[in-house]
């Protein structure tokens, strides 16, 4: 299907706010239900397709040994959170990171990365210019994403936790661990990939994806029953393989660091499959190591029947909430502007969003 730009500009518009009161919203739902038939009957014919090509597995009824698991708190949930701001020095950044089972046995760890101490020793005002560029900036937003990322698989491998089942939010392999967002002399790899090793070897950690980039998987997702999940065909190394945005541009790569990645890809992250959930109405992409796929399976759905309706696992929800508990990022910038106002620079280093907030 060849489909144009302007073909996409000119779809429906209105000149005038009258003439879109009077006609907008009623195209809107107009569209909606049709959209919502047309999606019915694709996911029948998707239904159809997973038959034929993928093993429908259902989560037994009886879960009294998943339940076992969690309730003596041998399974736990993970999750992070990250506050940052921009000062005339650099970004400023709280890492918040939460572990905690259904004894309530947790471990919560804050960290504080300035990028201002990196920039201290430059005393030319050209090169201090330069530092800012986005090109060269050290603390930049997927560096800092990685670094909460790292912090979250910490704690899952801390001596406290190590041998228990670990659910972590979001992908296992973060695509941002592998991408080597920082400088060369960074040696963020260094770092990322021997964490993301050691939580491959651990066997006993899995994931759910609350929000999944992919739309497909979705699909597949909508057209199960509750209390079904199937196992994809890929696992989140091929996934990894197929984004040809990491690996394209291989000049952009030192030569050891793009042999890691592909070694690191090949040999390790092959093991974690990929698999759509479905315990209630929504369904959720997860991550699981092979040897411990269908148990993940069951895990994340025994714990998901504690909010049956939202059909997401508690016990990373109840992470999530702590961490929003014990490290808001509003408690953060008020810290920040309580200084700044103390200084005198509120004003002149406030955004412009933030002082239109009523």
């Amino acid at each position: 299907m060849s489909i144009t730009f302007r073909e996409i500009l000119n779809q429906k518009s209105w000149s005038s706010y009258e003439d879109y009161i009077a006609e907008g919203i009623n195209q809107y739902s107009t569209e909606l239900s049709k959209d919502i038939s047309e999606g019915r009957k694709h996911k029948k014919a998707i239904r159809e397709f997973i038959e034929k090509n993928f093993e429908i597995k259902r989560v037994p009824e009886e879960l009294e040994a998943e339940k076992n698991l969690l309730a003596s708190g041998e399974v736990v949930g993970i999750d992070g959170t990250i506050a940052t701001h921009k000062t005339i020095t650099g970004t400023m950044a709280q890492i918040g990171v939460v572990a905690v089972n259904y004894l309530n046995e947790k471990i919560q760890h804050s960290y504080f990365i300035s990028e201002a101490k990196y920039k201290q020793d430059i005393k030319d005002v050209a090169d201090y210019l330069y530092s800012h560029e986005s090109i060269n900036k050290v603390v930049s937003a997927p560096v800092l994403r990685a670094a909460l990322q790292v912090r979250e698989r910490e704690l899952g491998l801390d001596d406290k936790f190590k041998d228990k089942y670990k659910i972590y939010h979001g992908p296992l392999i973060p695509f941002e661990m592998l991408a080597n967002p920082g400088k060369a002399e960074m040696k963020i790899l260094d770092v990322t990939v021997e964490i993301l090793e050691k939580i491959i070897a651990n066997r006993k950690c899995f994931s759910i994806v609350s929000r999944s980039q992919n739309d497909a998987y979705i699909r597949i997702g909508l057209s199960l029953n509750p209390g079904e999940y199937v196992q994809l065909k890929k696992s989140v190394g091929l996934e990894i393989l197929e984004d040809r945005t990491l690996l394209k541009d291989k000049d952009r790569w030192r030569e050891e660091d793009f042999l890691k990645v592909n070694n690191f890809i090949n040999q390790r992250a092959m093991k974690i499959k990929v698999g759509v959930i479905k315990i209630s109405q929504r369904p959720y992409v997860f991550h699981a190591h092979e040897e411990i796929f269908d148990l993940a399976a069951r895990i994340i759905s025994r714990d998901a029947m504690f909010q049956k309706e939202k059909g997401f696992p508690l016990l990373v929800d109840y992470a999530d909430n702590l961490c929003s508990t014990y490290f808001k990022a509003s408690d953060f910038n008020k810290i920040i502007e309580y200084q700044l106002a103390k200084e005198g620079e509120f004003l002149s280093e406030m955004s412009e969003e933030t002082l239109r907030q009523k």
